[in-house]
């Protein structure tokens, strides 16, 4: 094996410090979302990268890197959050979820860049002193390269080098947003290396390289300790030649890991962008890869003068040929004309030329996985007209070129780009989807997809609302999906309320036994026991609540009286609401309508016979068919909340597409009533997560009275610590500003209509382009785009792994048997 030194000597905060007198300022890339963005936002994403490497003016290492999820950690972490009554139910569910994932790779790729900064000396010594510094860096180099001695490091060299890192990370967010990485990611860094192919890299705790510090010629100063070859640790064989061997010991059990380095030796010069994104395309793969990219600029003159030195070169060499009498070869010739190329582009943009070398590194639990992997990478870039080479001998050169702080080992595989060419890489571009924690909700193609429920309104960086809309047409999956994690919250101890106005969930207590006993079915009839059961006067305790369901009287009895605001009869009707309430002791809908006939005979004789009208039509509506469950008489009792689940059944319940029948407005007035329900159990003065789960709510939106009140509730769920989620047919529906704004996160289904898969495009975000609204239109069924909370947005294959619980979302008609119903009834 090549011996080589360990090349960090050293690291303090973001800086590394190289055994060959580098120093390096390591950044970690926030990651971006790239699929389903239009051509102009990858320009400009890609603009931003291209000028990082045209204005930083230094070497840069750039290092992708999967961060692996221990599924046993994540098991534990989601038990700790399920409440006591479901603990049983959501064990199993979990352990559902981690033997589904098991075998599979679950990690995330992070995104990080190292910028070699310039050498620095100690300021402010006498003329004396300078010839002692001069000559105390001799002997450093002396020491260094006989390897006998860790040379301090000078306080002034770390103060200095802290200065010119703020210039720089200055720089690097002016193109690129980015963070400071710790002693910790660069611990990870440099350890996580030895272990790939075995486990997940062990963590120490608080760990930093030890530094004594001493005082060498009246400077303060720190002496490294040799501590930090502890990170270097297991034993290599690299005798296979194009493969590494490492073997660590894992709870006193010897283990193998297997890894082999890659080089791209050729990438197309003239390739179109979007389109060759040559280091985001490995995360299309159903395993990690890594990659470390390392570059040198060369500046605009310099790098002018060497094109034409090379065309001096290749015209010899041509010239040489024909003197010969022989031809000139096909590689002279087609060099001489990409040289001159070269210089023309060179002199139009005066752009640096970027040296870069990329080194891939594909690891595997045993030999044969490492070959196919291998096979797999070599097939995806020759696809991409991307040559790929696995160099014999370097491999151990190459592990190190991944070491944060190291130099460039592999010099054989050079490319001379542009800065636009490297910044094609796309590195920092991410296909993460969902929060990375929270339950199991299916597959963004190789890559798991976590859901927790309130994580918007927690999370201080987000501080978002946890509210959502599941949108698409009939059977693509959307109950299905708002079905699951409503159950999920519900697990966490989450209090959920579901309007049900298609009988489609009243079932779950009798095929969900963990459901029986904390789930109340409230099954509203057009019968005399259920009357009142929706009056928004009943039950109104608090302040708050007794202001909103004022508010929401009015708009009932305005809405099916046809009294419009300002208007005379309007203004009556309000003022009944507001004396029944202020005064009555047991306000109801009933006593208002008691009320406005008591004030008949006060009313201007031209007012009389309009006022009649309202009564008359108000005392029908009050006690027929459905609308007895507006209009109790002050006697019933307000539907309990007090149970985790709640469904409210509307039996019979037809929703119109338009409101002009009576039978029509109804329909309407009765869900201005649910919404008003559904706004009392959000301001539930509860530390509890409250969820209320809104299906058919593309009904509702279709009327002004019914869109103010889903705006409403939706914009306010953050601050009751509560969501909103709404299930719909039509996009279009959920295009207010009021509502799209206030939602975190969006699920499309598929959607047939041209003109709704338009309109699910601006919901999600993304270009309503051509290819993304026929990828909305033929999306299979239980499949969606998801934006989450970082508006990310790609594919989602909703899985839900027990079947129990597909029998029980399942909405299609003839999926099951309806069981006699055992649940709580009110």
């Amino acid at each position: 094996m090549t011996r080589i030194q360990f090349p960090v000597k050293y690291f303090e905060q973001n800086l590394v410090f190289g055994t060959e007198g580098s120093v390096y300022a390591y950044y970690e890339l926030q990651p971006f979302n790239y699929d389903y963005r239009s051509n102009d936002d990858k320009l400009s994403l890609h603009g931003n990268l291209e000028a990082f490497y045209w204005n930083i003016h230094a070497d840069t290492h750039a290092l992708v890197v999967p961060e692996y999820q221990s599924l046993e950690e994540h098991r534990q972490a989601m038990e700790e959050r399920l409440c006591e009554g479901l603990r049983e139910a959501g064990k199993r569910h979990i352990q559902t979820a981690i033997d589904h994932l098991r075998g599979k790779d679950i990690h995330q790729h992070r995104f990080f860049i190292g910028v070699k900064l310039k050498p620095t000396t100690v300021k402010g010594l006498s003329f004396f002193g300078e010839l002692n510094y001069i000559w105390k860096d001799f002997r450093r180099y002396l020491n260094n390269q006989a390897g006998t001695d860790m040379p301090e490091v000078f306080q002034e060299e770390i103060e200095a080098y802290q200065v010119q890192e703020e210039l720089i990370y200055s720089r690097v967010n002016s193109f690129l947003r980015a963070r400071r990485v710790d002693p910790a990611d660069l611990e990870w860094l440099i350890r996580r290396g030895f272990y790939r192919g075995i486990a997940d890299t062990p963590r120490r705790k608080d760990w930093v390289p030890q530094a004594v510090p001493v005082e060498v010629k009246g400077k303060k100063a720190k002496r490294p300790g040799r501590d930090i070859l502890t990170l270097a640790e297991g034993r290599f064989d690299d005798s296979h030649g194009r493969q590494l061997v490492v073997e660590q010991f894992i709870g006193n059990q010897a283990k193998q890991g297997y890894m082999a380095f890659l080089t791209l030796s050729h990438i197309p010069d003239k390739a179109p962008f979007p389109g060759l994104e040559w280091l985001y395309c490995l995360q299309r793969l159903s395993f990690p890869v890594e990659a470390s990219v390392r570059t040198e600029t060369i500046e605009y003159g310099k790098a002018l003068s060497q094109v034409l030195n090379k065309k001096k070169e290749l015209k010899a060499e041509d010239e040489h040929a024909v003197e010969s009498g022989e031809e000139t070869s096909y590689h002279i010739l087609n060099s001489r004309q990409e040289a001159n190329e070269l210089e023309s582009n060179l002199r139009t943009d005066k752009f640096p030329l970027i040296n870069t070398s990329i080194v891939l590194c594909v690891s595997a639990s045993n030999q044969e996985q490492l070959n196919l992997r291998i096979q797999t990478v070599r097939d995806m870039y020759s696809d991409m007209m991307i040559q790929v080479e696995v160099p014999y001998g370097d491999q151990w050169r190459a592990f190190n070129e991944f070491i944060p702080g190291a130099k460039r080992y592999i010099t054989d595989y050079v490319h001379f780009m542009d800065p636009a060419a490297v910044g094609a890489s796309m590195i920092g571009a991410t296909r993460q989807l969902g929060d990375g924690q929270g339950y199991f909700i299916g597959m963004s193609q190789n890559l798991p997809v976590f859901f927790q429920h309130d994580r918007g309104p927690k999370d201080k960086k987000l501080s978002t609302t946890a509210s959502a809309a599941f949108i698409g047409s009939l059977g693509a999956g959307k109950s299905l999906g708002a079905n699951l994690l409503a159950y999920q919250a519900l697990l966490s101890g989450a209090k959920v309320l579901i309007f049900d106005p298609k009988d489609e969930r009243a079932h779950w207590p009798e095929y969900l036994p963990e459901l029986k006993d904390i789930s109340r079915v409230v099954t509203l009839r057009a019968s005399a026991e259920d009357r009142g059961k929706l009056d928004p006067l009943v039950g109104a305790h608090s302040i708050q609540d007794r202001a909103a369901a004022t508010e929401t009287a009015k708009r009932i009895l305005q809405f099916l009286a046809r009294a419009a605001d300002g208007t005379y009869e309007a203004i009556v009707i309000g003022k009944a609401v507001d004396h029944v309430v202020q005064h009555a002791e047991r306000p109801s809908m009933m006593k208002v309508i008691d009320t406005l006939k008591a004030g008949l005979r006060e009313a201007p004789e031209k007012r009389q016979d309009s006022l009649e009208e309202i009564v008359d039509v108000l005392s029908y509506l009050a006690t027929s068919g459905q609308g007895q469950l507006l209009f109790g008489d002050g006697t019933q009792k307000a539907i309990d909340l007090s149970l985790p689940l709640t469904i409210l059944q509307v039996e019979d319940l037809k929703l119109p597409e338009e409101s002009q029948t009576d039978f029509g407005r109804m329909a309407i007035a009765l869900l201005m009533a649910i919404s008003d329900f559904s706004r009392r159990f959000s301001n539930q003065p509860s530390s509890e997560f409250k969820l209320v789960l809104f299906d058919e709510s593309w009904r509702l939106a279709k009327v002004r009275e019914g869109r103010a009140i889903l705006e409403e509730l939706v914009r306010t769920g953050r601050s009751k610590n509560a969501a909103i989620y709404l299930i719909s047919q039509n996009a279009k529906d959920m295009l207010g500003e009021e509502i799209r704004s206030n939602l975190g996160c969006r699920f499309v289904f598929r959607c047939r209509d041209t003109k709704e898969a338009e309109a699910a495009c601006q919901i999600l975000g993304i270009e309503a382009d051509e290819n993304n609204i026929e990828t909305i239109r033929n999306l299979p069924t239980g499949m969606c785009l998801m934006s989450d909370l970082e508006k990310r947005v790609n594919e989602v294959e909703i899985r839900v792994l027990e079947e129990r619980l597909f029998t029980a979302f399942d909405t299609r008609p003839g999926s099951r048997k309806q069981p006699g119903l055992e649940a709580v009834r009110q």
